[in-house]
C-alpha cells in the first residue's frame, strides 16, 4: 500500500480570503475573454457558468473495465425510446450506440496503442458510430448521423470544436496514471465536441458557457476509480515520489487532485477533479459511484438529455479567471489571483505551457486516406 506525504495546503480561511481577492480583481471583466468583440452569449463575466463565485486562475474550475452491467435500463434500440446507454463499459454490445470496448479498459481495440494519434482515431471513431446511431438530430455543433466518418468529422466541426478537442486529448494523453498509462488510453468514447456556441469556420463564438467549449465521454472504471482515489488524496505525492494521475508537465505542481471550485461539481456529475497547474487549467467532472441511481439516470446535458453512462466524464479548461474555456479566444486576465497579463491566444496560453497540440495529425492522415 503506497503511503502519502501531507501536501502543505492552505487553510479554508485562506482559501476564501483569496477566493474573495480574485473576484474583486476579476470584477467588470466581463467580456475579456475573447479580443475583437467576441459575444459571451448571454453569459455573466463569469464566462463558464459553473464558475459563480470562483476564485479565478490561482483555485479555478478549470484500467479495466469491468463490464459492468447498464442497472437494468434498456438500449435505445432496444425499444426505449426515452433513455440510451451509448454502450459504456458493458461488453461493447451492438445495440449500444458506441463502438465495442470489448469490456476491457480503454484502449483495448484492436491495433489500438497508447499514443495521441492512435488515441485520437479510436476515439473518434467511436464519435462516429454514436452518430451513426443517436444523432438523427443535430447535434449543436452540427454533426448528425449522416457523417461519413472521422475524416468527415473532422471537416465538419468548425475550428473552435477542433481546437477543444486538440487541446483536450494532448492533456489527456500527457496525463499518466501510476502504470505509465494515460488518462486518454482509459477514455472509452466520445459522446460530445463542442467549441464556442455560435461558432462558425470564421468566429470562434462563444468563450464561455457551461454546455460549450467542452468534450463530454466515457471512461473505463479504472480511471473513474483512480480519479476517486486522486480527489480523496488532495493531489498527495507518495513516498516513493508519483501521483495518482500526474499532469502533463514534470513539477512539484503537476498533478490532478481535488477541485478547488467554488461552484462544485457541474450537474449532473456529483464530483470535480482538476489539475494544480492552471492557464489553462483542466477539470473533470463524474460520478462519485457509477452504481448509484444518479450516474444511472439521464445525463440531461445538451444533445445527450436522455444519455445513460455511469462512466460518464465532461473536461473542459479554463483559460482565465472568469473560467472561459474557448482555445481561439484571447485572455488577459489569467494570472495569479486573476491579475492581468499580456493578452494571448487561449491555444498559445495551451502550448507555451504544455506543447504542442499536433494540429496536423489529422490533414496528414485523411489525406492519405484512399
Amino acid at each position: 500500500m503506497l503511503t502519502f506525504k501531507t501536501r502543505t495546503g492552505l487553510s479554508a480561511l485562506a482559501l476564501v480570503t483569496l477566493a474573495t481577492l480574485a473576484l474583486v480583481a476579476c470584477g467588470g471583466s466581463s467580456g475579456n475573454g475573447a479580443t475583437g468583440g467576441q459575444p459571451d452569449s448571454g453569459t455573466s463575466a463569469n464566462g463558464d457558468d459553473d464558475s459563480s463565485g470562483n476564485s479565478g486562475n490561482g483555485d479555478d474550475g478549470s484500467g479495466d473495465d469491468t463490464g459492468s452491467a447498464d442497472a437494468g435500463r434498456a438500449d435505445a434500440s432496444a425499444g426505449d425510446a426515452s433513455t440510451h446507454d451509448g454502450g459504456a463499459n458493458d461488453g461493447g454490445s451492438s445495440s449500444d450506440g458506441g463502438t465495442a470496448d470489448g469490456g476491457g479498459n480503454g484502449g483495448s481495440d484492436a491495433g489500438a496503442t497508447d499514443t495521441l494519434t492512435s488515441n485520437r482515431l479510436r476515439l473518434l471513431t467511436s464519435y462516429d458510430s454514436y452518430l451513426h446511431q443517436y444523432a438523427s438530430t443535430a447535434q449543436s455543433n452540427g454533426l448528425s448521423s449522416s457523417v461519413g466518418g472521422v475524416c468527415d468529422i473532422l471537416a465538419k466541426l468548425d475550428p473552435s470544436s477542433i481546437a477543444v478537442f486538440n487541446t483536450i486529448t494532448t492533456r489527456l494523453q500527457g496525463s499518466t496514471l501510476r502504470d505509465g498509462s494515460s488518462m486518454l488510453w482509459h477514455i472509452t468514447k466520445i459522446y460530445r465536441i463542442t467549441g464556442g456556441q455560435g461558432a462558425t469556420a470564421t468566429d470562434p463564438g462563444t468563450c464561455g458557457g457551461g454546455e460549450f467549449n467542452r468534450m463530454i465521454m466515457s471512461m473505463d472504471s479504472k480511471l473513474q476509480q483512480t480519479l476517486v482515489e486522486a480527489n480523496a488524496d488532495l493531489g498527495a505525492q507518495a513516498n516513493d515520489g508519483t501521483y495518482d494521475i500526474a499532469d502533463i508537465n514534470s513539477g512539484s505542481d503537476s498533478f490532478w487532485r481535488d477541485s478547488h471550485d467554488l461552484g462544485g461539481p457541474h450537474a449532473p456529475f456529483d464530483l470535480s477533479d482538476e489539475t494544480d497547474n492552471g492557464a489553462p487549467r483542466g477539470q473533470v467532472q463524474y460520478f462519485t459511484d457509477p452504481t448509484s441511481s444518479l450516474a444511472n439516470a439521464p445525463l440531461g446535458r445538451e444533445d445527450l438529455t436522455s444519455l445513460v453512462d455511469p462512466y460518464a466524464i465532461e473536461m473542459d479548461e479554463d483559460y482565465d479567471c472568469p473560467h472561459n474555456s474557448n482555445p481561439l479566444c484571447s485572455y488577459t486576465f489569467y494570472g495569479d489571483l486573476c491579475f492581468p497579463e499580456s493578452t494571448t491566444l487561449g491555444l498559445d496560453l495551451f502550448t507555451k505551457r504544455y506543447g504542442d497540440v499536433d494540429a496536423s495529425w489529422a490533414s496528414a492522415m485523411c489525406s492519405s486516406s484512399p
